[in-house]
């Protein structure tokens, strides 16, 4: 969650109940509006008796927490963002004990809270890597310069740009 540098006292006044909780993730989630991840219809019905959209067109179930770390846990959401807030706040690093204390939960599920944040920090880059085909090219950018021309000239920058290719194979190298 890319959110600005706030006080507790600040978090508490925009996350005050499960509700607001459940509006951010939605809004993170889906920020154009629902997406049905089966048949991707962007229409969907809310059943808040058991917080979920239902998609109009195929019916599908999905909960705003499925594929996060919220995912199958018992505890409120509210519990869950004070959590958040108190692992990305502190500098170096927050106990289980001290975190159960906070957010009034018994220390197992404090340890397991914060196994799972660390985990999902440690593969937030996950999103970015290239699987499969993957097409290399490298170049050197600047402006024109005199002198030597190509690799190896003054003042160019080298860059490398990489794309994932998932529609066509690789072709085999003649020998």
């Amino acid at each position: 969650m890319n959110t600005p540098e706030a006080s507790f006292l600040t978090w508490q006044q925009q996350f005050r109940t499960n509700k607001d909780c459940l509006q951010y993730l939605k809004e993170m989630k889906w920020p154009n509006g629902f997406m049905c991840p089966q048949c991707g219809h962007d229409n969907g019905i809310d059943l808040h008796c058991r917080e979920l959209t239902e998609c109009s067109h195929c019916h599908k179930q999905t909960s705003v927490m499925s594929g996060t770390l919220f995912h199958g846990s018992h505890l409120p959401l509210l519990k869950w963002f004070w959590a958040l807030y108190f692992i990305g706040s502190d500098k170096g690093s927050i106990s289980a004990l001290r975190l159960s204390k906070l957010i009034e939960v018994n220390w197992k599920t404090a340890r397991l809270m914060l196994t799972k944040v660390r985990a999902a920090m440690g593969h937030r880059d996950s999103l970015y890597r290239l699987s499969g085909t993957i097409e290399l090219d490298d170049a050197f950018v600047g402006g024109k310069h005199k002198g030597k021309r190509g690799r190896g000239a003054e003042g160019k920058t080298p860059i490398i740009i990489a794309c994932e290719n998932k529609h066509k194979k690789a072709e085999p190298c003649p020998i």
